[in-house]
């Protein structure tokens, strides 16, 4: 980590704990080497109504004053929590919560004397563009097709031709397959087509049992979508419904009709579906083991690069159930889609189950592994579980019933090996008449399992559920498969309990570990950079890219497989957590893999839906914090308020964002493409284009998507998408005082402030934060969000708003409102944004020609704006 020598830190000089935390706070500055990454956090962010804990590691052993800043300036402060030794990484760790601050921000940075956490941003969309990041990654994987330039754009990231590539292994070039594969030598004399798929990991093997629960992971992701019991997002928050549509995630089949997310795993299924033995032939209707070359390439190599042979590995029992049980997912899922397909899917499912009856132990020898990894399972008795389950939940044929009721469930987690618990989730999540009673028993199975898991997150010092024992290869995929059933559970209970462990869990891969070090190519300030691919290999070479955002590195592994890891990480395994080295070479600790994305890929969908409107039920409360901070330095109140006093606080102040746009200008229009802003196609007519060197969203697409999504002059989300917002707060119980913290605080972002005043109306209650931001400006024009915030406890029922300018400042188009008047302005609620339940936001935006040089920022009123 960076070291940074302060010589002073100067006192806040607050007022309640001024002699205490001043002092502190000096003593610990003086010629102390300040740590950059402590406290740890999650470097992307946090969402405003859900957990925020951060982990400050110290020899301390009693609590210690912390503050949050903005900018320079506190907006939050308190004391940490001693928690004691975490036993995984040896550390001596105190927790810090900062789940009463819910105003939103981005450039904030914890500290604790002279310590300071790497900035985060709190917003409902802090982990939206991760989500598609996260997703993007199978196509940048794909196999048998090029990567074009304009699909090569992600959640966070642009188009780059850097990352875009020739197709691999169509026997073009140097390639030797994979349109025509040969068995491995003296073991069939037939070849496959089998050009589809997605390359595993950091080499280009193919294989099924891993390619089976990833796909499945994406599929259920799917699935959850449409069966999900606890939809609690909420109008104008993000849904995964709305999420994973036809042209969300931009990608060659954008615009066929059909969900972007379905059509890349259909990718993957074709694979699948093409590896199984061909009727006719010896064990028709079994599935080949994998597909790989015949002898170990070294990096840096591009798939088209590739010049060894490949060939296809033995059939196994393993890999025939695992085609079994995602032909008939697939099934199911495409039966209203693509009927043709559906049934492709299930016949070939119902083939391989078949043949794995008569071949019920043909295990994989582990004799083919030269040029590949193994992926040997010698126990398929789960497999068939999974694969009867499925099976039964898509056909109802009772001959599958014997399978899952003679098999006992005894995992509390699962993988690539381990396929029990993917047969329980389907069970439990998908519903039929034939399965109710399985159903019912499956949740309370799913229920009882993350339990085991919350009590082990919070037993750990950085609230991970895993045991000392469980840091092996590929610890983070253990991470991220234990919290998909932890989220299954609140699905199936409500009990916020079992969201918040998902939230904390994500924060652990993203930056909240003792490495202070986000797991996520590009998901931070200190990330994975160097992860073990064949292809994203710009750390040998600069010829070839560094990683994309969003691919999650394999995690902590205290086996120490390969030479690197063991003779750069010698000693570690007494604490298994700290088992880790950003090393290309370090394949054992820093691979990447099909079946390590997906998961994470799933909690973020589940995550960003659960932040839209959902309100804090279960903090932990393990630090304390002051809820109202007077600074004397600037003379103005700085208040933090959760969601569930916001009734009890409202009087007396109420919270204030004020925020500058980037300097980057936007002109015009523009697309929020469900959280992430894209260009409007200028030429392109329908779907997704490539313009100017940048990937665009015609018109036509992008004013298809539901509200609040669609065309927008604005940045979408909050004032953390901008370049220094802050989080400040004005006390109407000293009116100089604020007037004076307002002045500040407009110097110190260039004239960029929020207000709100009274409800001209007197019959109507004030209970919202009403605020206006400036999004972006020109030469003579300028977009502006306002946001209405529910502080109260009871349900708004229409809403309406009221400005004027001084400055001869005019609008010209607005949206997401029905806006009247020539200044002074009205705005009034459209037929599905008027009701905002406690603790929801609702935002529409305006778009303008400016009065002056600078975009003047209006006093706003209305019927339920706090004053």
């Amino acid at each position: 980590m960076k070291k940074k020598t302060f010589s002073c830190l100067p006192a806040y000089g607050l007022k309640k704990l001024s002699t205490l935390i001043s002092a502190a706070l000096m003593v610990s500055a003086i010629n102390v080497q300040a740590e950059e990454g402590n406290p740890r956090v999650n470097q992307i962010g946090y969402f405003p109504n859900s957990p925020k804990i951060a982990v400050y590691k110290t020899t301390s052993t009693s609590a210690q004053p912390w503050q949050l800043t903005q900018n320079g300036v506190t907006v939050a402060s308190g004391l940490t929590a001693p928690y004691g030794v975490d036993a995984a990484s040896g550390d001596n760790v105190h927790r810090i919560d900062l789940t009463s601050v819910t105003a939103n921000g981005d450039g904030l940075v914890l500290k604790v004397g002279a310590d300071a956490s790497y900035p985060f941003r709190i917003s409902t969309t802090a982990l939206n563009g991760a989500f598609y990041d996260a997703l993007k990654y199978f196509y940048h994987n794909r196999s048998g097709i090029a990567i074009e330039i304009p699909y090569t754009a992600g959640g966070t990231y642009t188009a780059n031709s850097k990352w875009a590539r020739p197709a691999g292994h169509l026997n073009a070039g140097a390639n030797k397959g994979d349109n025509n594969v040969p068995c491995w030598t003296g073991t069939c004399n037939y070849s496959l087509n089998v050009t589809k798929g997605w390359y595993d990991a950091g080499d280009h093997g193919k294989y099924v049992v891993n390619g089976g629960i990833s796909v499945w992971t994406l599929l259920n992701l799917h699935e959850r979508s449409l069966y999900s019991n606890n939809d609690i997002s909420t109008v104008g928050a993000f849904k995964l419904s709305n999420a994973l549509i036809d042209n969300s995630l931009n990608i060659p089949e954008s615009g066929n009709g059909v969900s972007d997310l379905l059509d890349e795993a259909r990718w993957q299924l074709e694979f699948l579906l093409a590896m199984q033995v061909p009727a006719g032939q010896a064990k028709a209707g079994m599935v080949h083991h994998k597909v790989h070359d015949v002898g170990w390439t070294g990096l840096p190599l591009a798939p088209h690069e590739d010049g060894q042979q490949r060939a296809l590995v033995p059939p196994s029992t393993a890999a025939t159930l695992n085609v079994a049980a995602t032909g008939a997912q697939c099934a199911r899922i495409w039966k209203n889609i693509d009927a043709a397909f559906a049934a492709t899917c299930l016949t070939a499912a119902e083939r391989a189950w078949t043949a794995a009856q008569t071949n019920p132990a043909d295990i994989y020898s582990g004799n083919y592994d030269n040029g590949g990894g193994g992926y040997g399972d010698k126990t398929v008795a789960d497999d068939f579980y999974w694969a009867a389950a499925e099976l039964y939940i898509t056909t109802g044929n009772s001959k599958y019933l014997s399978t899952i009721n003679n098999y006992t469930i005894t995992r509390t987690d699962f993988s690539w090996a381990d396929t029990e618990l993917p047969g329980l989730i389907s069970l439990a999540l998908v519903p039929t008449d034939y399965t109710s009673s399985l159903r019912t028993a499956a949740k309370q199975k799913i229920i009882s399992i993350a339990d085991i898991h919350l009590a082990t997150q919070n037993q750990s010092g950085y609230l991970v559920p895993l045991s000392n024992k469980e840091f092996y290869w590929g610890s983070n995929s253990g991470v991220t498969n234990k919290l998909m059933l932890v989220g299954l559970a609140y699905d199936f209970t409500g009990n916020a309990s079992y969201a918040e462990g998902v939230i904390k869990g994500l924060d652990y891969l993203l930056g909240r570990n003792t490495l202070s070090t986000s797991f996520v190519t590009g998901a931070g300030t200190k990330t994975v950079t160097q992860p073990h691919h064949r292809f994203w290999a710009g750390a040998l070479n600069a010829s070839y890219p560094w990683a994309p955002p969003g691919a999650l590195s394999g995690g902590p592994n205290a086996g120490l497989e390969d030479d690197v890891s063991a003779s750069r990480l010698s000693g570690c395994t007494s604490k298994p957590a700290t088992c880790w080295i950003d090393s290309i070479d370090a394949w054992s600790t820093n691979e990447i893999t099909i079946n390590w994305n997906a998961p994470y890929a799933w909690l973020l969908g589940f995550a960003n839906e659960y932040a839209g409107g959902t309100t804090q039920t279960n903090s932990s409360g393990s630090s304390s914090s002051s809820s109202v901070i007077r600074s004397s330095s600037s003379a103005s109140s700085i208040a933090t308020t959760s969601s569930r006093s916001s009734a009890a606080t409202s009087s007396s102040s109420s919270s204030v964002i004020s925020s500058r746009s980037s300097s980057s200008v936007v002109s015009g229009l523009q697309c929020n493409w469900y959280g992430t802003l894209y260009p409007l196609c200028v030429t392109t007519m329908n779907g997704w284009g490539y313009e100017n060197n940048k990937s665009c969203i015609s018109r036509s697409t992008c004013a298809a998507q539901p509200a609040p999504f669609g065309i927008v002059g604005t940045t979408p989300g909050s004032a953390s998408t901008s370049s220094a917002s802050s989080i400040a707060a004005t006390s109407s119980a000293n009116s100089t005082a604020s007037r004076s913290s307002s002045s500040a605080i407009r110097s110190s972002v260039s004239s960029a402030v929020l207000s709100s005043s009274r409800s001209s109306s007197s019959s109507v209650i004030a209970v919202a934060n009403c605020q206006y931001v400036i999004s972006n400006e020109w030469n003579n024009g300028f977009t502006a969000a306002i946001r209405i915030k529910n502080n109260g406890t009871s349900v708004i029922n229409g809403w309406n708003l009221n400005w004027n300018f001084t400055d001869g400042s005019r609008i010209t188009s607005s949206w997401n409102a029905t806006l009247s008047g020539s200044n002074p302005y009205s705005a009034t609620n459209l037929s599905w944004n008027g009701t905002l339940s406690p603790g929801q936001t609702i935002e529409f935006g305006v778009q303008g020609s400016k009065g002056s040089s600078a975009a003047q920022i209006p006093v706003l009123s209305g019927n339920v704006c706090q004053p």
